[in-house]
């Protein structure tokens, strides 16, 4: 390996885990010298005791602690992510000690914060000593006040970033409104190329925040525009093309530069949405990847762009094939003649095999494929529609077609459908399970590795 040049070793270990980093890193000098960088460029915490030795480490190495080929993990640390979820509250005092070596991290971009939010000032100095940071990623756990100016101004105080993801499981709204300090984070921040707010809201009397009160007040041209869960968007006004809303003009100021959408779902039934947006055949000609609801799809289907179309995510209030949706789908589909990634797992569309069969005729070129599986439905019918993809990836609830016997505690069921896959879909690389029956994937994994070279891993969405 030490023959190649470095360049090519980099590029070769550049996407490799955490752990094969690890690994290689005790390989040579050489390959140790190299890799540490990439080793530390994303530091995870899950807990106060990893981000204490973290600190300790960092604080040991600017006293002039034993360093090997003078690496120093501070000069190397691109991103700081705060893990645990809501399991987890980060210590006042360590969220101190971090704050007095940051100091020591020039490099730093980026932070993601996805655990409960802390009492202490560490927003603020990360805002203060960090002056490149570019990438905020803010999961709010708890119930959130948006409103309480004593601590917004600190979460949302960072100017001139880049990306911005913003999700929330409970965030209060006054009269429908978004947090001012996230507004003004977002209008401070002009060069945006990616914004993602998903954000689930209550308040009175609105509890949904509105998309065109949004743009009204930010001037950005994002690559990625992702408005999920929560946002509201009244389309009889966006179809209006007479009287333009803030929302509308501002997707016609810069669709050209849009790869990525996401768009909420309307307060009214899809049956009641205006016949036509009224965009302009031309709009949003280099999206590839959109998340929207059957009538989304519908009205993206009738530009240009449906034909270049490679993901897309289908959001269902209510089962997909229920009324008339299901011709509404299926025509759509048939549109987006590119497409690669389809995922229509919304928690109550459950597919027969006939269903599936629609599907794969109407979108022929499928290589990856989220959704759930009636589960009355054989391993060989799902097997025989799936073997006319060329499928890569497949996303579904296998598991739930486990039957266990009074003499054996292995998944049957799964057996037969783990062989059919082996045997209908030779291009298949990767599957994911909806459900987390860890003892039952581990075997099934098994399996795929011996017969096939399939490997399995486990989705954290429950249906």
């Amino acid at each position: 390996m030490t023959i190649l040049y470095p360049e090519l070793l980099l590029l070769i270990f550049d996407d490799a885990p955490a752990q094969t980093l690890t690994s290689l890193s005790l390989c040579s000098h050489q390959i140790r010298i190299l890799v540490f960088p990439l080793l530390y460029r994303h530091v995870v915490f899950k807990n106060n005791k990893e981000l204490s030795q973290f600190s300790s480490r960092v604080i040991s190495e600017a006293n002039g602690g034993t360093l090997i080929d003078e690496l120093r993990i501070a000069d190397h640390v691109h991103h700081l992510e705060f893990g645990g979820g809501s399991d987890v509250e980060y210590d006042e005092d360590e969220l101190e000690l971090l704050a007095s070596v940051l100091q020591h991290m020039e490099a730093l971009r980026g932070l993601t914060w996805s655990a409960v939010l802390p009492k202490t000032s560490i927003f603020s100095a990360i805002q203060t000593t960090c002056k490149g940071i570019q990438n905020i990623s803010l999961h709010l756990w708890d119930d959130f006040y948006g409103h309480d100016d004593d601590y917004t101004p600190t979460l949302f105080g960072f100017k001139g970033i880049t990306r911005l993801e913003i999700s929330a499981d409970a965030m209060f709204l006054d009269s429908g409104k978004l947090s001012s300090s996230m507004v003004e984070m977002i209008r401070a921040s002009p060069n945006l190329v990616t914004l993602d707010l998903s954000l689930n809201t209550y308040g009175y009397p609105h509890p949904k925040w509105d998309i065109d009160t949004l743009f009204q007040s930010i001037d950005i041209a994002p690559t990625t525009l992702r408005l999920r869960k929560a946002a509201d968007l009244d389309l009889h006004a966006f179809s209006d093309s007479t009287k333009p809303t803030p929302f509308r003009s501002f997707l016609l100021s810069h669709h050209e530069k849009i790869t990525s959408l996401a768009l909420p779902a309307p307060q009214e039934d899809f049956a009641h949405g205006p016949p036509s947006l009224n965009l302009p055949p031309d709009t949003l000609p280099v999206l590839r990847e959109f998340d929207g609801t059957i009538y989304w799809c519908s009205q993206l289907s009738k530009l240009q762009v449906a034909a270049k179309l490679e993901s897309l995510t289908v959001l269902s209030e209510r089962g997909l094939f229920e009324d008339d949706k299901r011709d509404m789908f299926l025509e759509a589909l048939g549109a987006f003649s590119a497409l690669k990634a389809l995922n229509i797992f919304d928690g109550q569309t459950y597919l027969s095999a006939e269903e599936l069969k629609a599907i794969v005729e109407n979108a022929p070129h499928l290589e990856c494929l989220t959704c759930a599986f009636e589960r009355d439905e054989t391993a060989a019918a799902i097997g025989s529609q799936l073997s006319c993809l060329n499928l890569r990836a497949l996303t579904a609830n296998m598991f739930r077609y486990i039957g266990y016997t009074s003499t054996s505690n292995r998944p049957e069921v799964s057996e037969e459908f783990v062989r059919t896959l082996a045997k209908h879909c030779p291009a298949l690389v990767t599957v994911e399970d909806l459900d987390q029956r860890d003892d039952d994937v581990r075997w099934v994994a098994t399996i795929l590795r011996q017969e096939s070279g399939i490997d399995l891993e486990v989705s954290r969405t429950r249906i």
